[in-house]
């Protein structure tokens, strides 16, 4: 009887804090346009359970089991379904074999782009997530070296016009969020913020490993918020392709050219970012319209879409943002 006893009491339970973390995270999914699974929940979360343990504390929660419904793996709220789980579960196997076409197409890119100046080239977006839609971009993360950021922006760009020439109806790359090595560290080691842990710990390094891992490296605070993620991601045991890596090292003329480039290219984009958010609000797509941030040290697109994504994190329960007690 008492090694009965014993095994109830150590089954795994869902406790309120848990609870709101969880139903964050459907907040998320949900701003996301995608799907919740368990095993997202699992990997997000410092939750030490399997799909199966999962499962189950779920459905003895009250808050949880009255409010969402679990089918194949995928988390629904209750009374707004609107399509059957196995429909939406094959949904979901395109979105990650898009995703996975894309990582592709990414890497081949990155093989172009790679010199000595690039420290860094990753896949953010909904492709590192493996989730993509049919009309989204493949946004690329990318660190370079000191005063070589718009030299690399002016090339990279050159170079996947040149790339999706010959290959009609892929998606166009999007350079989102480009820093240069000194940037990168500051922001890694101050920004304590959920959403970029999230998305930093998440990012599918194509190019510059060692120097990724020396950025979480630097950013413990990030554990606070996704334990498991990063003990694996910053233990090099993430999804990597390997190749050789680059090394830093300024030409004498740099910092000239990147000057001239940052005034130039840097107008390219401002205008671009204007005539694109110009068409969102024309066809009412205001979640899509964002504000491009171009400095000589960075070159950031932030979408109205990420900016409420943010709003959800720091609404988040005080254990999900990471805050302490």
């Amino acid at each position: 009887m008492d090694e009965r006893r014993h095994i109830v009491l150590a089954q795994f339970a869902i406790g309120e804090e848990e609870a709101s973390e969880i139903s964050a995270f459907y907040q998320i999914a949900k701003q996301n346009g995608s799907a919740l699974t368990l095993a997202e929940l699992l990997e997000a979360t410092s939750m030490v359970a399997t799909e199966a343990d999962l499962e189950a504390a779920w459905r003895r929660n009250p808050t949880l089991s009255s409010r969402y419904s679990l089918e194949l793996g995928l988390v629904f709220e209750k009374g707004e379904r609107t399509v059957d789980p196995s429909s939406l579960a094959a949904a979901e196997r395109q979105s990650v074999e898009r995703s996975r076409r894309n990582l592709l197409l990414a890497n081949e890119l990155a093989s172009l782009c790679v010199d000595e100046r690039v420290k860094m080239i990753a896949v953010g977006g909904g492709n590192s997530y493996r989730r993509s839609g049919p009309r989204d971009d493949i946004d690329l993360f990318c660190v370079t070296a000191k005063d070589s950021l718009w030299i690399f922006m002016f090339r990279s760009l050159l170079l996947a016009r040149l790339y999706s020439f010959g290959r009609r109806g892929s998606p166009p790359f999007c350079f989102s969020y480009v820093l240069d090595e000194g940037r990168a560290h500051a922001d890694f080691r101050t920004s304590d913020d959920g959403l970029f842990a999230r998305d930093a710990l998440m990012a599918f390094v194509l190019h510059g490993r060692r120097f990724y891992q020396s950025l979480l490296t630097e950013s413990p605070w990030m554990r606070r918020y996704f334990p498991v993620l990063y003990n694996r991601k910053s233990g090099g045991k993430g999804f990597f392709w390997t190749r050789e890596e680059g090394v830093t090292g300024a030409r004498p003329a740099s910092r000239i050219a990147n000057s001239f480039l940052y005034h130039t290219v840097g107008t390219y984009i401002r205008m671009k970012a204007y005539l694109l958010n110009g068409r969102f609000l024309r066809q009412g797509n205001l979640s899509s319209v964002f504000r491009a941030k171009v400095a000589t040290d960075c070159c950031i697109y932030e979408s109205n879409r990420y900016r409420r994504l943010r709003e959800i994190y720091d609404d988040a329960p005080r254990r999900a943002r990471g805050s302490k007690p």
